[in-house]
């Protein structure tokens, strides 16, 4: 059974409801963060959450919790999903207003909080000569000019990864003026 936080509360999954007016479904006007964490131990936090922080910063959006107090929660998803390697998956968006409108909320509403942890592919690190090479296909990169902002607009992930499935690769790979 996978825990997950919602908004101040640990749940199950699928108990788990967020309004049908939040920023981020409609607008995609959230951001996100993974941090793994490999026996149960977070790897590196510190940047991850840093890098949270200039995202909500790029977005105009207050961050709803201290460092300290989202390292505290993600170790907590992290045992409550049983620990092990485990990615954690954290999102924040600017909250679901009563009124649908392009502009930002006026008085500002509560941002909504989710986190979830989920297992991690194994690897075989320990031994890359015995570990097969995996194909990927090279796409246009068709996201927005902010990729410093871990928005949780990611359509053009999500069809690049499908038209690399389809193709029978593991991954696609962007490509943008030049650079991969």
């Amino acid at each position: 059974m996978t825990e997950v936080y919602l908004n101040g509360s640990f749940m199950r999954a699928e108990d788990a409801r967020i309004s049908p007016m939040d920023r981020g479904f409609l607008f995609a006007d959230g951001v996100y963060e993974v941090i793994p964490a490999f026996a149960g131990v977070l790897f590196r936090p510190d940047p991850h959450l840093q890098r949270l922080e200039r995202s909500l910063q790029a977005l105009d959006m207050t961050n709803p919790y201290a460092a300290s107090a989202w390292r505290a929660l993600c170790e907590q998803i992290v045992q409550r999903n049983g620990g092990g390697d485990l990615a954690v998956y954290l999102q924040v968006t600017r909250g679901a207003p009563a009124r649908r409108d392009h502009t930002f909320p006026v008085p500002p509403v509560e941002p909504t909080v989710f986190m979830t942890a989920a297992p991690l592919a194994p690897t075989s690190i320990d031994d890359p000569d015995t570990v097969p090479g995996e194909s990927a296909i090279v796409v246009p990169d068709l996201r927005w000019g902010r990729c410093d902002i871990k928005s949780v607009a990611l359509l053009p992930n999500v069809l690049a990864r499908q038209q690399a499935s389809a193709a029978g690769a593991a991954e696609a790979i962007f490509v943008r003026d030049g650079f991969l």
